[in-house]
């Protein structure tokens, strides 16, 4: 089997593990808002950046995003914000780790948790939130407010009960967007490092193989 075709099977195969684990695994923590999930389907991306490179790693979140499409309940709005995130965080982790920086890989995962905090405040004050009020709320943020109101309590242990439209945004963004997605991308690096550690031969021979 050459490269070219052992590198569209790798592709592929970190496409299908992506898209089987953002489908099918995700769960909320009682301390955030309903309808953030825990989904780790950015593990088998960041592997694929380190193995394959920036445009492997990126063919994986896009067919990530276009398999799902079909199965949408956020009329796409959502697989948008998280094809956005997903190629924000996999990108500068995959040329980081192409350099001949020191502490590269170091540095590769610390990039991971501080791109993808950034792209969720992003994404949620210009596209999920906006979004949820407009298409399911019918514009009013009433509904929100309650959804968000005992999470924002019991994040901040009862400090937080004055939401209002002025300052939901500033408390949801503090409270909700920051810790939940700094917890789950340091979930993601948690669990992805070992394995990174444990494939280091097969990116070897890979990068041996390219280069030969």
């Amino acid at each position: 089997m050459n490269i070219t075709v052992k590198r569209v099977v790798m592709v592929a195969i970190f496409s299908a593990l992506t898209t089987l684990l953002y489908i099918l695994v995700k769960f909320p923590l009682p301390i955030f808002p309903s309808f953030l999930d825990i989904n780790i389907s950015m593990i088998p991306v960041i592997i694929c950046a380190f193995v394959l490179g920036p445009i492997d790693a990126s063919i994986c979140v896009l067919m990530r995003f276009l398999i799902k499409l079909p199965m949408t309940s956020t009329m796409y709005v959502g697989e948008l914000a998280d094809l956005i995130m997903g190629l924000g965080t996999c990108l500068p982790c995959a040329f980081i780790y192409k350099t001949n920086w020191k502490y590269k890989t170091l540095i590769a995962f610390i990039s991971v948790p501080v791109m993808w905090v950034c792209l969720g405040i992003i994404t949620n004050i210009y596209i999920n939130i906006p979004f949820y009020i407009d298409f399911y709320f019918g514009g009013d943020m009433t509904p929100l407010l309650g959804m968000c109101t005992d999470a924002f309590k019991l994040i901040s242990f009862g400090h937080i009960t004055n939401v209002t439209f002025d300052n939901f945004m500033l408390y949801y963004i503090l409270l909700a967007v920051i810790p939940f997605n700094l917890l789950l991308s340091l979930i993601v690096v948690i669990i992805t490092a070992p394995l990174h550690k444990r494939l280091r031969i097969v990116y070897d021979k890979i990068g041996n193989s390219q280069s030969s």
